[in-house]
């Protein structure tokens, strides 16, 4: 599995489990296209606590959107 960001989609699960925590649709879009765009992330190595991209969007989507309430 490629570890890269630009390869990678969140899984079936994480969204739902993002959903559960009442992060709305166009929000995980946002944040997915925010992460996307960062230049300096791009191995899921160069994010210290992490070791799969799921578990990191998940956590990120979370606070992003608990910071927007």
């Amino acid at each position: 599995m490629s570890k890269l960001l630009s390869e990678w989609s969140p899984s079936e699960p994480a969204i739902n489990l993002i959903k559960l925590n009442g992060v709305e649709d166009e929000q995980i879009q946002k944040s997915l296209e925010y992460l996307k765009g960062q230049n300096d992330l791009s191995d899921i190595d160069d994010v210290e606590g992490y070791d799969n991209w799921d578990a990191f969007f998940i956590m990120f989507c979370v606070k992003a959107n608990k910071n927007l309430n």
